[in-house]
């Protein structure tokens, strides 16, 4: 049987920005998406369409003094939280843009 819900994957999505403007609106981008869990680092659970929208919203930025990466992860079945992780989301492909 297959089912009906939409099928979450989670990511890791990492910028290295040098322009405080650019750093903001990636920023604000990313909360929508996902919880910070380091100052440049956000986890997300998102489905294809999401992603999809999460690069075309970060494409429209035109990012010109770094970078952002998508990574997906592939094997987090035996991924830990150590310690308490304020919002966080319970415990290969890259898109660079």
């Amino acid at each position: 049987m297959r089912s009906l819900g939409k099928r979450f994957q989670e990511y890791v999505v990492v910028y290295d920005i040098s322009s405080n403007s650019e750093r903001t609106k990636v920023d604000k981008v990313l909360k929508n998406y996902g919880f910070r869990i380091q100052k440049s680092v956000f986890e997300c659970r998102l489905t294809e369409s999401m992603k999809k929208k999460l690069i075309m919203d970060l494409k429209r930025l035109s990012i010109k003094t770094g970078f952002v990466k998508i990574y997906l992860l592939t094997d987090i079945v035996d991924a830990k939280t150590i310690g308490k992780a304020k919002g966080t989301i319970d415990d290969g492909d890259v898109y660079i843009l």
